[in-house]
This record gives structure tokens, sequence and C-alpha cells, in this order.
């Protein structure tokens, strides 16, 4: 990967940077140079963030919007890049507040991404690769085969990180190693070791587990698991099987045990059940013998009486229907008698009526000339009451029309004052509306009253009121920037005299051990004297000491430059608080004079009055005012037309109704004069109502005569018939009398004389009587059949009975039950004793078969499972040298980079006196640490760990590893293609001399790949040509500048 060209657009302190790094191609080496706090690292962070989306700090990247960068101003980084044979373009844009696009305020836009492959910068889109962040992050991925941190510790290496890289453990520097040089298959192929000895272990430990369950499963007995227990293992199977066989043999003895005692009670049971049925019969022939006692024996005199009482009551039947037939006509003829007396009374009655009707007949038709005198008035006074009523009808019509007369008139006195007073309304609204055009005119000047405020001060008021909350918020900014320098000051003070004490401390311990290590004769390794006056040690120094010094240096120097740094960016940041809140107060000040003159503007070019100092509600208020006297004379107007139109349609239609009346009350007087002279026609005449009440009386009179005479006729005709019926009647029942009592007279001979006969059962009327009514017979005839079939019945079952028991002796069931009860539990006991020993004889087998299988499967797997633990132990390194395949094949590729950096680097750096090598055991005892660096001293010709090495040694030591890890990794045709190095800080710690050296191993890498370093070493800023200067412009903002020299 090669960096091409960079755009940061409002990301961090760069509102508007362009880098173009193929100006930057001219020499091996390019200078990043700045005050602190400037944005030099926010470049890295730009390039690291435009591909993974994140920065090279701790800061979320929606923390990198600028702090000046208004909602208008869109946060965006553009960074142009080459991998292989293409050019690439990506594009991100972290999550900010923006203007919304309709209406007012703002939004949270979401983070965008693009990536695609270009023919130039700013040229034409080729292909489109991704569109969003989470599908960039994964093509980016895939393209540079490194992920972020990774990205940041090869081709980013900031500040000590090269120190880490070189002592940090073996397990870290393997993670980074095998991503970079592509052995993710031996990776890979461990795993799957690993995976495969895993799994047999667990299928063995499984299968052993499964073995020792059985053996000590439940369905053995105590003594049996004791034995299996106690067995050898090879052993325990062979006895496991004798066993099942013991247990099949007592499963075969019991179930011979257990037919036998099956055939016992089914013998049992055969003879109890036909013992049960001998019993039923003795039982049944005795309940027969007592049915008999009872039903024939004792009941014998009773059945000899009731077949007498059937015969008597037998021959009495036949008269049963004589005495009936005599009894009914005996009441029939007492019933006529009581009939005939009625009959004749009734007819004597209906004569007597009779007689004196007639007589009021004759008195009637002496009244008719009298009445016939009655009609011809009648029809009189018919004539003259419609005379009457036609002039009643006159009259009544004579009043209505002098009555409607005074009605209208009334009617055209009401009507005339709603009409004066209509007319009087209709000229005062006409008064009241206003003219047109005084309306629209008021319309129009609240409009542009409104629309000024809107388009001059409101927008004017909102960003002063902006311009206060920054203010304000910059002033609050600038007191915790100052709180934080006086905090920091003195965090710097401590550090610095640690770090001096500490610097002191090494010094004199170095002395100490270099005056140890003096010999006489022997050159001194500092002055080259071999002459030592002051060879005695004031100390006693050991390595342990001294490294351990060393390492406090090394501390106390990162410490004490983590707080320069922090004290550094403190008061730039105090000094941009400074700058700002100046600038936000001028602007504030600014502001509001602009303000003040344009509210004065807006006062001048209005009519009315308004606040002298603007105030948004006091204004609103006036505004709403205003805008409610408008829709108020507006509404008003409006009203005032509709009721202009309702009065003039109200005086419209009073009037046609006042001259309707008139016409009304014309017509009506005309129709009145008519009445009067028809009224003079008809004289004087009685009411008609008396008149009709005469009549009326007369009619009644007339109706009433003719009325009694006829119903006297009707009531003659009536009763002729009545007598007529009655007499006929009397006459027909005085001959069926005489019919009946001859029937009754002959029936009473035929009585007596079968009473009197020598076979009669009885001579007395009364006792034949009571037999018949008491209707004993079905009774009797009934018992008589009953006892008689019972007899035969119970007769034939004695006989029967008899028969089947001849010879035979009664059973004794009790002791049969007992018997049989005896075997059945006996047989229960010995299926018992089957099932169980069935059941553990099932159980036995499955076990045993479960063990075959078992030891079966892990004879089968023994031979796999030994060849998989050898390689697996040499896979893991738990054999040999203890080194893992992944440690070992990683390690190939370190010596390589480590022989590169003892070839070229290294030992130029440090006037040949170190060199890399492999360490051959931690220093910790960790048992994986094939990875770990040694020094090898030339001086001393003893190696030390890469941990006892100073500061600027580190840096030495560190910085050949990486530029060598670069080569290597350039000339390898697997790993990742680094055509690109970033160097920040740590030049600062080197003396002019190794400074030199490592400047030209640095061109050596530069003159096949872009190289930048970041420092503020002022030797190196005069050496290096090609140089981006980060420089601050005001207000948080800074701009990247490219020079040459």
């Amino acid at each position: 990967m090669k960096p091409i060209y960079l755009e940061m657009n409002y990301f961090g302190p760069h509102a508007h940077s362009e880098i173009d790094f193929r100006a930057l191609d001219e020499a091996p080496l390019f200078l990043i140079s700045g005050d602190t706090g400037a944005g030099k690292s926010t470049i890295f962070d730009a390039m690291t963030y435009a591909l993974f989306d994140k920065t090279t700090g701790d800061r979320e990247a929606r923390e990198m919007r600028s702090q000046f960068a208004q909602p208008d101003q869109r946060t965006e980084v553009t960074f142009y890049f080459e991998q292989g044979n293409f050019l690439y373009k990506v594009q991100r844009c972290p999550e900010q507040e923006v203007f919304k696009k309709r209406g007012t305020g703002t939004k949270t836009e979401k983070s965008q991404a693009r990536l695609a492959i270009v023919d130039k910068v700013f040229g034409t889109e080729q292909a489109s690769l991704a569109t969003k962040p989470v599908d960039v992050a994964s093509e980016i991925y895939g393209l540079l085969n490194l992920s972020a941190e990774q990205f940041k510790k090869i081709i980013l290496l900031p500040q000590n990180d090269f120190s880490r890289f070189l002592k940090s453990a073996t397990n870290e520097k393997e993670e980074i190693l095998k991503k970079i040089f592509g052995t993710a298959i031996f990776t890979v192929f461990s795993e799957e070791v690993r995976n495969q000895y895993t799994k047999n272990n667990q299928e063995n430990a499984a299968l052993d587990s499964i073995l020792q369950s059985q053996y000590s499963s439940s369905v053995w007995t105590e003594e049996e698991a004791k034995t299996l227990d106690e067995c050898p293992e090879n052993e325990k199977f062979k006895k496991a099987t004798e066993f099942l066989e013991q247990k099949q043999l007592q499963e075969s003895n019991a179930r011979d045990l257990a037919r036998i005692a099956q055939q016992q009670v089914e013998a049992a049971d055969k003879a109890y059940e036909e013992a049960l049925l001998l019993e039923q019969e003795f039982l049944e022939a005795e309940k027969a013998q007592k049915e008999y006692q009872e039903k024939i024996v004792e009941q014998a005199a009773l059945y000899e009486q009731q077949k007498k009482a059937y015969e008597a009551r037998s021959w009495a039947q036949q008269f049963k229907d004589i005495l009936r037939d005599l009894e009914e006509v005996e009441k029939e003829r007492e019933a006529n008698e009581v009939r005939e007396a009625e009959y004749r009374l009734k007819a004597e009655q209906e004569q007597k009526i009779l007689g004196e009707v007639k007589k009021h007949e004759q008195d009637l038709g002496q009244k008719a000339s009298v009445f016939e005198e009655k009609d011809k008035a009648i029809e009189e006074l018919t004539r003259t009451i419609t005379q009457a009523e036609q002039a009643e009808k006159l009259i009544r019509q004579k009043k209505d029309f002098e009555k409607k007369i005074v009605h209208l008139q009334l009617q055209q006195r009401e009507i005339d004052a709603p009409l004066k007073e209509a007319q009087t309304k209709l000229e005062q609204v006409q008064k009241e509306l206003l003219e047109e055009g005084v309306l629209q005119a008021e319309k129009d000047a609240l409009s542009r009253l409104k629309l000024d405020f809107h388009q001059q001060l409101s927008p004017l008021a909102e960003y002063l009121e902006r311009l206060k909350q920054e203010n304000q918020g910059a002033q609050e900014d600038l007191n915790v920037a100052e709180g934080n320098i006086t905090k920091l000051e003195q965090e710097f003070m401590l550090k610095q005299e640690s770090y001096q004490e500490k610097r002191k401390l090494r010094q004199s311990l170095m002395i100490a051990q270099l005056q140890k290590e003096l010999e006489d004769g022997l050159p001194c390794k500092v002055c080259g004297a071999i002459e030592h006056p002051l060879a005695q040690a004031k100390l006693d120094v050991s390595d342990s000491d001294l490294k351990e010094a060393m390492q406090q240096v090394d501390k106390a120097q990162e410490a004490f430059a983590a707080a320069e740094e922090r004290q550094e960016k403190a008061q730039s940041e105090l000094e941009r608080a400074q700058k700002k809140a100046a600038e936000k107060a001028e602007a504030l000040q600014e502001t509001q004079q602009k303000f003040d003159q344009a509210y004065r503007q807006f006062c001048q070019a209005h009519e009315g009055r308004f606040p002298e100092v603007f105030n948004r509600q006091e204004l609103s208020n006036i505004f709403q005012a205003r805008e409610d006297s408008y829709k108020q004379k507006s509404i008003a107007q409006e009203e005032g037309s509709l009721e202009k139109d309702k009065l003039c349609v109200l005086v419209e239609k009073i009037e046609a109704e006042r001259q309707a009346l008139v016409q009304e009350s014309d017509k009506v007087k005309a129709q009145l004069e008519t009445v009067v002279q028809s009224l003079a026609e008809f004289g004087q005449l009685q009411p008609s109502q008396t008149l009709k009440e005469q009549k009326e009386t007369l009619r009644q009179e007339v109706n009433n005569y003719y009325t009694e005479c006829q119903e006297v006729r009707e009531k003659i005709v009536a009763l002729e018939k009545r007598y007529a019926e009655q007499k006929a009647k009397h006459d027909e029942r005085l001959t069926r009398i005489e019919e009946q009592k001859l029937k009754i007279q002959e029936g009473q001979r035929m009585i007596q004389k079968a009473l009197a006969a020598p076979n009669a059962w009885t001579n007395d009327l009364a006792t034949l009587k009571k037999w018949l009514s008491e209707d004993k017979l079905p009774e009797i005839s009934k018992f008589i059949n009953t006892y008689e079939l019972e007899e035969k019945r119970l007769n034939r079952a004695l006989a029967e009975y008899e028969e089947k028991l001849r010879d035979k002796q009664r059973p004794h069931l009790t002791k049969l039950r007992e018997e049989k009860q005896a075997l059945n539990a006996r047989y229960s006991q010995t299926q018992k004793t089957v099932i169980e020993l069935s059941n553990t004889r099932q159980q036995l087998e499955t076990t045993v078969a479960k063990i075959k299988q078992v030891l079966e499967t892990q004879g089968k797997a023994a031979d796999e499972a030994r060849e998989i633990t050898k390689l697996y132990n040499a896979v893991a390194g738990k054999s040999g040298d203890k080194l893992k395949l992944e440690t070992f094949v990683v390690q190939h590729y370190l010596e390589k980079v480590l022989i590169y950096a003892n070839q070229h680097f290294i030992n130029q750096l440090s006037n040949n006196r170190y060199r890399f090598e492999l360490a051959k055991e931690s220093a910790n005892k960790r048992r994986d640490h094939g990875l770990d660096i040694s020094i090898y001293d030339n001086e001393t010709g003893a190696s030390r760990s890469s941990n006892t090495l100073s500061g600027g040694e580190t840096f030495i030591a560190a910085l050949s590893i990486a530029l060598a890890l670069s080569e290597v990794v350039q000339n390898s045709a697997q790993g990742v293609q680094i055509e690109a190095l970033f160097v920040d800080e740590g030049f600062g710690s080197l003396d002019q001399e190794t400074l030199q050296k490592a400047m030209t191993a640095l061109e050596q890498i530069g003159e096949n790949r872009l190289v930048g370093l970041i420092s503020h070493v002022e030797e190196m800023k005069d050496s290096i040509a090609q140089q981006l200067r980060v420089e601050k412009v005001g207000d948080g903002r800074s701009q990247v500048k490219l020079f040459s020299k």
C-alpha cells in the first residue's frame, strides 16, 4: 500500500488541507514538523480513519469533527492509495450534526463511506467496490490483509512503538508476524491437529467413562460389583460374562418351577369351579322345595274356595244385562214423569200470556189516526229547518268576514312597525361599512411588518443569541484551560525532578560498574587509559541494579516526556481558548451593534409604537395585537355586509306582505256586502235547533208507536209457536211413560223365574246384585290359573333336581377355596421370581453388550490415538525443544528479519557493538519463548535481554528491526507489499553520530518506498529537504504547507 493523495475537510484542526504524496517522491525521506498540537498526528488519524473507520489514538471517529465546524460545513476525508496495479479512492464521513434540508434546526447524519477504483486522482471511477461503512471495512481488510491495529504497528509506527515490539512477548509478536508473512495455513493445520487430539481424548475419556459406569452399574449385586472392582482390568469382561451365564441358568430353573406351579393352579381352579356348580344345584333344589311348600301346599284350601266363588259368579253373569236394562228403564220412566209435569205447566202459562198480548194489540189499533197527523207535521218541520239553517250560515259568514277585516287591519298595523325598524337598521349598517381599499391597505401594512421582521431582525437575533451562547462556552473553556495549565505545570516540575534524580543515579551506577570492571594494565573502555587512579568503586553495583536503574530512567524519561507533551498540549489549548474567547467576544460586540442599527431602522420604517430595546416577546405581542385588530375589522366588515343583505331581503319581504294584506282586506269587504243582501230575503225564523228538537220529538213518538205495534204482532206469533211446542212435548212424554211401564213388568217376571229354578246358586235378588257389583271374577280367575301353573312347574323342577342329585354329596367349598388360594400365592411368587431374574438377565445382557462394544471401539481407535498424540505433541511444542509449529514457522521469518537487521542497520547504528539473536531461553522461564529477542554485546562478549537497553539503545534496536521487517516483507512473495513507512518521534534520544546513521539507514529504505519522519529535532529539519509543515492559523485551525530546501 502506497499513499498517493490525502484531503481533509473539517477534520481535527484542518478546515481544508490537501497532501499530495507524489510530490514527496523526489528524495528518500520527507519530514513532517510543526508545533505541538498543530495536527501532525491528525494526518495519520485521517489515513487510518479513511481505511479502517478508526483513529491512531483513543478518540472515536465522530470526535474528530472540527470544533469550529458549522452545521453546513461537512466533515470528510478522501484518501487515494495504490495497492498492486490499481489506484483506490476511499471517502469517509463520520456521524455529525448538519442542517435539515427542510425546515429549521439540525439533525444527526449517520456515518458514510465509499470505496472505488479510479483511473487517476480526481479521475473517473472505473469500479465501485463498496458504498456502506461495513462493506468498505471488509474490502480494505481483503486488500491490505491487515487490521487497523496491525496497520498502525507496521506501516504507521508512532513514538515508543518500536521498543514495545522489540520487548513484546512471543505470543504478541507471533500474532503480528503470522498476519504479515501469511502463515495462517500453519495456524489452521495446528488448530485442526489440536481439535482432533482434543476430540480423540474426549472420545477415549467418554468410552472409559461408559466402561466404568457399566462395571459399576446397579444391575450387579453387591458381591458381583465387589468382585469386578477387585478383578484386573483385562479379566473384567470375562468375569462379567460368567455372571451373565449364571443369571441365565437361574432364570431357566425358575421358569421350570413356575410351569409346575401353573399346572397345579389350573387343576385346583377346575375342581373349585365344578364344586361351585354342584353347590349351586343343591341350593336351587332347596329353593324349589321351599317355594312348593309356600305356594302350593299352604294355598290349597284357598284354591278350593276360589274355585267355588268363580262358578257362582260365572252363573250370575247371565243376569247382568237384564238387571242393568231394568234399572235404566226405571230411571227413564221416572225422568219422563217429571218432564211431563213441567211441559204441562209451561203450556198453560204460554196460553195465558197469549191472551193478554192479543188484547194490547186491539188497544194500539184504535190510536192509528192520531199518529198519521203527526207524520204530516214532521214533513212541514223538515222544510222550515232547511231555510233556518241557510239563514244561520249566512249570519256566521257575516260574522267571520267582520272578524277577518278587523284581523287584517291589525296585521297591517303590526307590519308597519317592523318595516320601519328594518329600514332604519339598513340605513345604519350602510353608514358603518368601511369603504373598499381601507381594510386591504391595513392588511398590506401588517404583511410588510411581519416580512421585514422575519427577513431582517429574526435571523440577526437568532445569530446574536447563538454568539452569546458560544461566547459563554468559550469563556467556560478558557476557565477550564487555565485550571489545567496550572495543574500540569506542577506535574511537569515533579516529573522533571524525578527524571533528573533517576538519571544521576544511573550515571553513578554506570560509573561504579565501569570502575569495578577496570583492571591494571588494560585500557579503559571509556578513555583508553591503562592507569586507573580512581579504580576503587565507591558502590557495589550488580547487573540487576544497573538494569533496574536504567529501566527507572527510561520510565522517568517517558513520564517526563509525557508530562512535557501534556503541558505543551494544555498550553496550546489555553492559547486556543484565549483566542477563541477574544474572537467570540469581538464577534458578539460587532453583531450587537449591527443588530441595534437594524432594529432602529425597522422601528422607523413602520408606523406604531415599539419597545426602545429589542424584545422578541413584546414585539410578538404587538404583532399579535395588530393581527387581532385586523381580523376583528375583517370579521366586522364581513358580518356588516351579510347584515346589509339580510336587511334588504327583509324590507322587501315585509312590504310584499303588507300589500298582500291590503288586497285581502278589500276582497273580504266585498264578500260581506253580498252576505248581508242574502239575509234580507229570509225574514224572521225560529232557530233551526229549536225546530229540529220539535221534529225529533214528533219523530220519536211516531217511531215508538209503530215499533210497539210491530213488537206486539211478533210476540203473538212467537207465543202461539211456543204454546204448540209445549203441547206436543207433553203428549210425547205421556206415550213414553206407558211404554216403559210395560218393559219393567216383563223383566221382573224373568228374574223371579230364574231365582226360583233348582240349579240357581242363590234365591235372593240382593245377593245376585252384590255378586255382579263386586266384579271380582278376573281376580279369582287369575289366582286359579297362577296356582295351577306354579303347581305344574314346581313338580317338574323337583323331579329334575331329584334325578340330578341322586347319589351325589354336597361339596366342602371353604376347604377347596383355601387350597386354591395357597396354590395361587405359590404360583405368583414363582412368577415374580422369574420376572425379576428375566429383567436382571436382560439388563446384564445389555450391559455386557455395551462393554463388548466399547472394548471393540477402543481397540480400533488405539492406533489412531497414538499417531495423533505424537503429531499433537510435535505441533504444540510438547516434545524436543518445546517449540510450537506456528512459532517455529514464524521464527524462521523473524530470523530473516534479524539477519537483515544485523547486516544493514544495528551494526552501523551501534558502531558494531550490538547484533540481534533469538533468545535460547526466557528470563521468566516461560514455556513459549521462541520469538524472544536478545542483544549480543560485542564489547562484553555476552548476550543480554533487550529489556536492559537504555532509551536511545532501545530506539536504535527497535528501528533496526522495523526497517529490516519492512525490507524482508517487501521482498517476500507471500507478505503484504509495504510501500510506505512513517516514523513518529524518538530521534531526540540519539546523539549526533547515531542520528546521522539512523538517517542514512532510513534513506536506504526510502529509495524503494515512501518514508516520512515526524520530529522536532532541529538537525533533522536542517538536513531533510522535503518537508510538510503543519502551522497553526488561529481559532483552533491549522494548515499544511509543502516546501523543499
